[in-house]
């Protein structure tokens, strides 16, 4: 046994032990409490984060992996929680990438909190919205975590914008209406106008300010007055016709006179109106205006008149004053003492009745004179008429009445004017017409007319011209101007070149304008003149031919049609865009501003034409045009490129591309809003929708081709995200980029190495025999092979490399020249050259192609160069400058691909040209088009009017050349005869 020490020792360590075991069984409860504590906490957490009514949202900083999201997340952005736990903000769409997310987060990063952040990003089944971001940063597992609440805010802001627009509108109406307030006081004041409004009950009466003025009163005075003080200013004589008016309200004007508060009487005109208002109750109103320098001007008239007879009656011609009543009643109430000897009758007898005069004149001129003098009269005319007055003796002698019609003070109409005898002239007249007649009778023979102007160049007689042509009759333009006759065609400048020309004394021909004829329909007339002189070289005017020219015109403006709108919708077709997006480009490189392009094409229009026929499918595209262009402004291009894709450009838009770029979007969306409006075809309703791709311009950096190429990538984009949609242009998809950038880099070191050559295709004429060979540029790739200039000749404009290129093609051809001229079989033979258009606008191009010339020793006759209608037009005076130097050289010239252009063909008969070259464009079709055999006819038609050689390309069946022979060409190119090749075979000339 042990000892009481020990046992002491043992039941002090149960005593510890008992009490460790206490202590141990109360943390036991405490941590059960904590841990109950600690699940009711995250089970509070739990249910706040998946019940709130924010959308919230858990991801990891560093790369924005999404770890959780609440049920209001995902009713928001329109996800699944599949799609986003464990997904990345950017890869499933809701950041567009890393790089945006960054910015926004910035201030999250630094601050370590996030507030009112307005940002846009994409939900699943919205696209883009406008959200604000709430946010803060967390510690996970030593992890950085953002815990962001999200709020859409895309319709809050919406509303603030629409609620920004209303007021801005209403400022806009007050402020016109102050205008207009402003524009009213100044018209009274100005017109001497007025008026005033009494009150239902006929007490009061309201002045305005112009009527306050009339009435000599202070215009900012008091306006009210009662109907008593009113009435205290009418003269006492007229007091009483006043008040019968005032009883009456007829409306009808009267007169009346009434003293200013100086005492100053004035004449005043009234009309006096009843209307009633919303409660029935009559308002009464008059419309007043001071005519008292009307009414004195009359008085001064009249004594004006008694000076008047006292001066004219010893003139012999009859001058007279004419009034006709509304019951036909006619008088002189003036008429000089000359109407003694011409009509044989007293002053006095005709001053109050004009029958005893008019019985003095021939029965048979009666009813032509009483009919120009009513017409005259009425319409406020002038009256120029001839008849005959009978003599006493026997016999008739021949008057000329002139006369104006007025409207008199008192509203009646007057004629004043004067009879003269003109039996002397008559007989001198008569004689002229029968010696004229014989030229006249050969006039009428020809198509053409005869014309004549004195000095000052007013026309003084015609010969052979076509009444029924012109609104303007022989007799409308006899001691006109042409330019007071004036021309739908010609501007002021234009007008004063041609006076310059003839007040130097200069021919002239072939002046071309365009005028309206009796239906209203256009016509076209050219007129060439010189001057004469008399005998002692004294200038008298001019005098020359005039000719109808409506059908040639009338073809020009077909040949522009058929070649640029599309014969279906109308619109312009893809070669009309294309130059006016080339003109675009240059207008906003001056300007600063954007432009667009927008690509559209008609989602499964296919299946339209597939059911109901291609008829219903026209009919659906007539319909998209007429929508399309209604959407966009003036100025802006509508155009089909073919089938069912249409083009949109978009002009002048903002110089900030992010502004530019909404601008075209809004213009977009608009255009998909209308476009997917229900159709009426054949009284069925029909559905369709558009892709469009967008692509934004600035200046000429890139080419009308590539920035087509780009929307059409926009369009296929939209396509591929479901359709029905719109994209923009993105620049990471344009893989060919690259592509083009090396091929520039190839074709820099080919020209270095030699590696381009030419190959040659034969001109022959209408039997076959070789004329001569067009020079065709070939690029001798090394590692592609044989390479077309359609795949590098845009890309070496753009990048200047074109002019190394045409000097090289313009030395290698005079050197093939110089060669043939040594063999008598090839000497004839001539050679086309193409010439690029910026190569053509060098400063110096006639100076290279002289020096070329010189250094080769080639003929400059046999060779030929071959310009497009774009090179040429886009500056004329330079073109006809150049070209003319160089054909004093020998050098001969075709225009190329003549009727894809748009140019004035007035502006085309000025250049020294020899061929025409008609593009293979319309003779590929010529049997199956008629559009393009019509285009074709038109343009050897005009090639034959203006003594040029027309030259079909593209020729490669009989049948097309047959077609071309009927109708007058006689020289062609094209595989039927030979395609392009080295020359390695024997050359045959014609």
């Amino acid at each position: 046994m042990g000892s009481s020490d020990d046992k002491g020792e043992l039941e002090r360590l149960r005593a510890q032990l008992r009490e460790a075991e206490a202590r141990l069984q109360l943390r036991e409860r405490d941590w059960e409490l904590l841990e109950r504590q600690r699940r009711h906490t995250e089970q509070l957490f739990t249910a706040a984060f998946d019940e709130s009514p924010e959308a919230i949202g858990l991801s990891r900083l560093e790369d924005g992996l999404i770890v959780d999201v609440n049920r209001e997340w995902l009713a928001l952005t329109g996800f699944t929680r599949d799609e986003v736990i464990g997904h990345t903000v950017v890869e499933i769409g809701y950041w567009s990438d890393h790089d945006t997310r960054d910015a926004a987060l910035a201030e999250l990063r630094v601050s370590g909190r996030l507030r009112d952040q307005d940002v846009i990003v994409s939900f699943k089944d919205k696209g883009k919205r406008l959200v604000r971001l709430n946010g803060t940063l967390i510690d996970v597992a030593g992890e950085k975590h953002i815990l962001m609440y999200v709020k859409d805010v895309t319709i809050e802001r919406m509303a603030e914008e629409s609620l920004r627009a209303g007021e801005l509108a209403l400022a806009q109406a007050n402020e016109q209406l102050s205008q207009q307030l402003a524009l009213h006081e100044l018209t009274e004041r100005l017109a001497g106008v007025g008026y005033w409004i009494a009150s239902p009950d006929g007490q009061t009466i309201v002045w305005s300010k112009g009527l306050r003025m009339i009435r000599g009163l202070d215009p900012d005075s008091t306006s009210v007055m009662s109907s008593e003080q009113a009435r205290r200013s009418i003269h006492p004589d007229d007091l009483a016709m006043f008040s019968e008016e005032r009883l009456a309200m007829r409306g009808v004007p009267f007169e009346y006179r009434a003293f200013r508060v100086d005492g100053a009487q004035v004449w005043l005109r009234s009309s006096l109106h009843r209307q009633f208002n919303a409660r029935g109750e009559p308002i009464d109103f008059g419309v007043i205006q001071d005519i008292t320098a009307e009414r004195q001007a009359t008085s001064a008239l009249q004594d004006k008149l008694e000076f008047i007879e006292k001066l004219t009656s010893r003139v012999p011609d009859v001058l007279f004053q004419y009034q006709q009543r509304d019951d036909g009643h006619v008088s002189f109430p003036f008429i000089n003492e000359s109407v003694r000897s011409m009509f044989h009758v007293r002053p006095e007898a005709v001053r109050q009745d004009a029958r005893t005069l008019f019985a003095s004149i021939e029965p048979e001129d009666m009813p032509a004179l009483f009919e120009s003098m009513r017409a005259s009269h009425h319409d406020g005319g002038v009256w120029q008429h001839e008849f005959r007055v009978r003599q006493p003796g026997g016999g008739t002698r021949w008057v000329r009445g002139n006369s104006v019609t007025v409207r008199e003070a008192d509203g009646k109409l007057a004629s004043y004017g004067a009879v003269r005898d003109i039996t002397e002239s008559k007989l001198a007249e008569q004689r002229l017409q029968e010696s004229e007649s014989r030229f006249r009778s050969l006039t009428d023979l020809s198509s053409d007319w005869y014309w004549e102007t004195d000095a000052q160049f007013r026309f003084t007689s015609f010969a052979g011209y076509r009444e029924g042509k012109s609104i303007m009759t022989q007799a409308d333009s006899i001691g006109k101007t042409r330019w007071e006759l004036g021309a739908m065609n010609l501007s002021e400048e234009d007008w004063a070149l041609h006076r310059r020309v003839l007040e130097s004394h200069q021919p002239f021909r072939d002046l071309e304008m365009q005028r309206l004829d009796a239906e209203g329909q256009t016509y076209w007339v050219a007129v060439s003149g010189a001057p004469f002189f008399d005998e002692r070289g004294v200038f008298k005017g001019y005098r020359g031919i005039g000719r109808d020219i409506s059908k040639r015109k009338r073809a020009e403006d077909e040949t522009q049609r058929l070649a640029f709108y599309d014969t279906l919708t109308g619109l312009p077709n893809r070669r009309l865009l294309m130059d006016r997006l080339a003109h675009a480009q240059v207008t906003s490189a001056r300007s600063k501003r954007y432009g667009a392009l927008l690509f559209i094409d008609l989602d499964n229009f296919k299946d339209l034409n597939d059911t109901l026929g291609h008829d219903v499918g026209d009919l659906l595209l007539e319909q998209v045009a007429l929508r399309l262009v209604s959407c966009l402004r003036e100025g802006d291009t509508a155009a089909r490129f073919g089938g069912d894709e249409f083009v949109v450009m978009l002009e002048d838009l903002n110089e900030s591309d992010t502004d530019a770029a909404r601008q075209a979007e809004l213009v977009a969306e608009k255009i998909l809003k209308r476009l997917n409006a229900p159709y009426e075809l054949v009284g069925r309703e029909h559905n369709s929708s558009p892709s469009i791709g967008i692509t934004l311009f600035s200046g000429a950096i890139l080419g009308v081709d590539e920035l087509l190429k780009r929307a059409d990538v926009a369009m296929y984009q939209a396509k591929a995200a479901g359709r029905n949609t719109l994209r923009f242009f993105d620049p990471q998809m344009q893989a060919t980029v690259l592509a083009r950038a090396a091929l520039d880099a190839d074709l820099r070191t080919g020209l270095q190495r030699d590696e381009l050559l030419l190959h040659y295709q034969p001109v022959v004429d209408g039997r076959s025999r070789i004329l001569g060979y067009e020079a065709l540029l070939r690029w001798r790739h090394p590692r592609r092979g044989l390479v077309s200039p359609a795949e590098f000749i845009a890309l070496a404009e753009q990048s200047g490399l074109i002019l190394n290129i045409g000097q090289w093609v313009l030395r290698t051809a005079c050197r093939q020249l110089v060669a043939w001229a040594g063999e008598p079989a090839t000497r004839e033979l001539s050679l086309a050259v193409n010439v690029s258009a910026r190569q053509f606008r060098q400063n110096d191009f006639v100076a290279q192609v002289q020096a070329v010339l010189e250094e080769t020793g080639a003929d400059p006759q046999r060779l030929k160069l071959e310009l497009t209608e774009s090179v040429l037009i886009s500056d004329v005076e330079d073109a006809i400058r150049k070209m003319g130097a160089l054909r004093e050289r020998g050098v001969r010239f075709a225009l190329d691909d003549f009727g894809t252009g748009y140019s004035s063909l007035s502006y085309l008969k000025r250049l020294p040209l020899d061929q025409l070259k008609i593009d293979q464009g319309f003779v590929r079709d010529v049997l199956t088009d008629p559009n393009d055999a019509a285009i074709v006819r038109t343009i050897l038609a005009l090639a034959q009017s203006m003594e040029l050689q027309a030259v079909a390309e593209g020729v490669e069946s009989e049948g097309q050349r047959q077609f071309l022979l009927d109708n007058g060409c006689t020289v062609f190119q094209g595989y039927l005869f030979g395609r392009p090749g080295p020359l390695g075979h024997t050359v045959i000339p014609a």
